[in-house]
């Protein structure tokens, strides 16, 4: 029995660090993501956009 409640606390422990490292990289992909965005909008607001078209080709 001893076994068998060692091994629930294991499985709860394994699976709470899974949700917490999932929590942890949400958490980073919204922050990069809304980095990406403030980016892409100082670079459209003050024209960065035309220059790396002109400099680099759309698309690319």
């Amino acid at each position: 029995m001893d076994d068998l409640n060692e091994a629930r606390r294991d499985a709860e422990e394994s699976a709470e660090r899974a949700r917490k490292e999932a929590r942890e990289a949400l958490a980073r992909a919204r922050k990069a993501r809304s980095l990406a965005q403030w980016l892409r909008r100082l670079r459209e607001e003050n024209g960065f956009d035309r220059l790396f078209e002109e400099a680099y080709g759309r698309g690319r």
